[in-house]
Parts: structure tokens; sequence; C-alpha cells
């Protein structure tokens, strides 16, 4: 409701109060009744003063309230900055998404006093190295994030009159281990050195989950070093490891080289770096159950697995080949390096097969594995792990080099290999290399496509290094009493 503006100057109301009572009191003087009229006055007069004393504390208490209710906004709003400040700091080494800020902290002096568990750390203030997640950049700095779990000390936002400080950060079930839901606690405050000043607090949920999600497609090409040029074409996802080749490379790479859409996502297959890397190549059988044999330009058609004898190819030709424990049939094997023309090494479709290679694949050998029509059949039923490394003296860098103009359906993971792929036919699958060719005769230089992505990472038992837990949108926000 409107208050009269003569209500709200104390002048003017008595001044009006004065002309009324005048009036009142001419008026009971002409009538006769001077008796009555100094009580009348008088009571008339307190009503006035009680009604205006009680209309200006309703004033002051409204202002009051209005100043409380701007200062309770502007300390929520700073709360959110410090909320969004801490976010940024975890997005940054977000392995500490996983780890409480402090376990045992001072209730006093708020001084953390975890003691240090290096290399493995229990909290914030105790951790002393995580790796990089921020692509082709540096590590985050272990000091920051100790600075900011060390003391629960005041951080100003603009100049010392607007502040923010970390309460405490939680993690649960399990620290160190994803999924699971963060707490951030965070206060804000107006600092104008008096003893009102106002302090707000919220808190957040934060949902993490492990990364990366194994529902979704594995690139179609992965590599340590350098790119794949831009004369294949690759349908599927490029993951780059080595920050020395540029964007624009990458830009060109996404224009002419990657084409499709990820059938899970929508989105366009893309070449991007990353800074997850390689993780360790599985430990070979002992003893191998088989042996593929095979002396330079081999002849004929080879068909993996060998159910019925003789095998030629074998070290025991007279007995047939074995799968292990879990279906799969594991070989060990130096070279593959077949005769050019008719000459193939053919998977049988819907079976599992394992090659484990200590040497190389020729650029002459033609490797068929189709799963067009077999119920079943994956890409990731083939797979081919390379253990020859690189060395310098002398200068060897092992190749895998596939031609042929048929289907290839595999996982190739060859960590210290040049991987070429030739001819008119495609793979399909996945291929995890230190480098692609582009020449010679392990040239990649067709210009048909080369790799179709068609495997899930729940396909094959191998989880990368390096892979940051992601950190989803907050799921709840509220306010909290100190």
């Amino acid at each position: 409701m409107d208050v009269p503006s003569t209500l709200m100057n104390p002048f003017l109301f008595f001044l009006c109060s004065h002309l009324k009572l005048r009036s009142l009191r001419q008026l009971s003087l002409s009538k006769g009744d001077r008796g009555f009229v100094l009580p009348l006055v008088i009571m008339i007069g307190l009503v006035l003063i009680v009604a205006s004393l009680g209309i200006m504390a309703s004033s002051q208490n409204s202002q009051k309230n209005t100043i409380a209710q701007k200062s309770t906004a502007e300390g929520l709003a700073i709360a959110e900055t410090g909320i969004t400040r801490i976010l940024d700091l975890i997005n940054q080494n977000r392995y500490i998404s996983m780890l409480p800020d402090c376990v045992s902290r001072n209730s006093s002096t708020g001084a953390c006093n975890d003691a240090s568990t290096s290399p493995v750390p229990k909290s914030w203030a105790t951790i002393t190295s995580f790796p990089s997640v921020t692509v082709c950049g540096s590590a985050g700095s272990p000091s920051e994030v100790q600075a900011v779990a060390s003391t629960q000390s005041w951080v100003n936002v603009n100049g010392s009159n607007t502040q923010y400080r970390l309460v405490n950060y939680q993690y649960s079930p399990t620290i160190g281990v994803a999924p699971g839901t963060a707490s951030l606690t965070i206060e804000g405050r107006i600092n104008n050195g008096s003893p009102s000043n106002s302090t707000s607090r919220l808190e957040v949920q934060i949902p993490v989950e492990p990364g990366p999600l194994l529902t979704e497609g594995i690139p179609g090409v992965w590599l340590v070093n350098g790119s794949t040029g831009n004369n294949n074409k690759i349908q599927g996802d490029t993951l780059i490891n080595d920050c020395t080749v540029t964007q624009a490379q990458l830009d060109a790479m996404n224009t002419n080289t990657i084409i499709g859409n990820d059938p899970i996502t929508g989105q366009p297959y893309e070449a991007k770096y990353t800074a997850m890397t390689f993780p360790d190549l599985p430990t070979k059988p002992s003893p191998f159950l088989n042996t593929l044999n095979l002396p330079n330009n081999t002849s004929g058609m080879i068909t993996l697995p060998c159910l019925t004898t003789p095998c030629a190819y074998s070290t025991t030709p007279t007995v047939a080949d074995r799968a292990n424990a879990n279906g799969v049939y594991e070989y060990s094997a130096n070279n593959i390096k077949l005769q050019t023309g008719s000459s193939k090494l053919i998977i049988t479709p819907g079976q599992k097969v394992t090659i484990y290679l200590d040497g190389e694949i020729d650029g002459n050998t033609e490797m068929v594995h189709n799963c067009t029509g077999v119920t079943g059949c994956k890409p990731t039923n083939f797979q081919i792990y390379g253990y020859a490394q690189k060395t310098t003296s002398p200068n060897f860098t092992p190749q895998i080099c596939l031609i042929g103009n048929n289907e290839l359906e595999a996982f190739i993971y060859a960590k210290e290999y040049t991987v070429g792929v030739g001819g008119t036919g495609v793979f399909r699958g996945t291929i995890w290399a230190d480098a692609w060719s582009t020449s010679g005769g392990c040239g990649s230089n067709t210009s048909n496509i080369v790799v179709e992505q068609s495997a899930r990472w729940s396909d094959l038992g191998l989880q990368p290094k390096n892979t940051p837990p992601l950190l989803r949108n907050i799921s709840s926000w509220q306010r909290k009493q100190r």
C-alpha cells in the first residue's frame, strides 16, 4: 500500500497535525464545547504520533529486509562463481574428481592435516602428480590443487569485498573409483568489514562416470605419430596422439579424408587429438596351443582355424588346431609373407582367431575375414597383436602391410608398427598403430574407403590408459545453513 508523502516527512506530518488541531479547537470553541477540546486534541495527537512511528518503523524494517535480501542474493552469486571456478579446476585435473579435498581438517584453523601418501594420494591435499587430460597440453598443477585444499582461506572474486571459499569436496561410495557422486560445498560472502558480513552456502551434487563409455564406438584408426594424410578415405573417427600434427592438418583430414556419421550418436566422424594412451599389449599365452609356421612366399589358400588334418602350416600338421577355454584359437607367428597372386590367409567367419605377431606382415599378403550373413560374427573375432619393437641401431620400424580386393574385418593393435592398407578392398574394424604408411609397397595411397569403423570397446577387453572420469551435469543444487 502506498504511504502518503506527508507521513514519511516528520516536519510536514506535524505541520498538518498542528493545522488540524487548530481547526478542531476553533470548531469546538465556536460550539461552546471548550471543556472537551484539550482531551480531544491530546487523543488525536497521540493517535497520529503512534501511527507515524509505526509507519516509520515499518519503512525501516522494509528497508532492512531489502538490504538483507540483496546481500543474500549477492552472497549466493559469489558462491556460484566459486562453484564454477572449482569445477573448472576439477575439469583440468579430472582425476581429483574421485578424491576428497581433505580427510582430516583442523576445525579451528581450517588447515588440512592429511599426511602425504605418494604415489597413491588419499586427498587433494596430498596429491603430487597426475597425467594430463588436456589434449596436447601440459599436465595440471598439483601445487594449485594442494593450495586449494590445504586451507579454507577466502578467495577474492572482484576485489577483497567479494569472496568465496571451499568448505569441502566429498566423493562416494568408493574413493578413486568411478562411477560415484561428488558433493561440493562452497561459501560466498560480501566482505564489508563489519560483523554483519552476508555469507551464503551452496551445495551441489555431481555424478562422476568412468570414461570412455564402453558402449561408444572405438576409433577406426588410432595413431601415436603423424596423421593419415589426405589420400585415403576413412569412415570412422581417427585419434591422434601427436601434437606436432597441426590443427590445419586435422582440418584437411576432416575435409578430404574422414567421411560418414556415427550410427550411435548421429554425429559426423572426425579426426581429433586425444590424451588417451594405448593400453599394454596382452600377455602372450604360455604355452601356445597353435603355431602359424609360414615360410616366406607361402602360396595357396590357408584357412584358420584348421579343423581337419593335415594342417600344412603347423609344426604339428597331424593335429587339428585347438581353442582355449574361451573358445579362441590363438597362434604364435613370426613373419607372414604370402606369395603374390591367389594366395590368401582366410579366417573362418564365426570363429575367434587371435594372432600374436613377433615379426611383420608383408605387403603381398592378402587376408580375408568377412562376417556378412554370419550370425554372431564380429570384426573383433579376428585380432592381431604386434610385439616387434622399433630400434635406432640399426634403424628399424616393423610394418603390417595389408593389401587385396576383399573384405578384412579385424582388430589390429601394433603398438610400434607402421600400418598401411592398399588395394581396392576394405578394412572394417579398427587399427591402433604407431604410424600410418602412405608410400612404397606398404602404402595406403588409394582413394577408396580403406577403413570402416565397426567395433565396440566392449568387444575388446582392453581399456586405454589415461582415460579421465567424466563429470556429468550437476544433479542437485541447494542452499545450506551454515
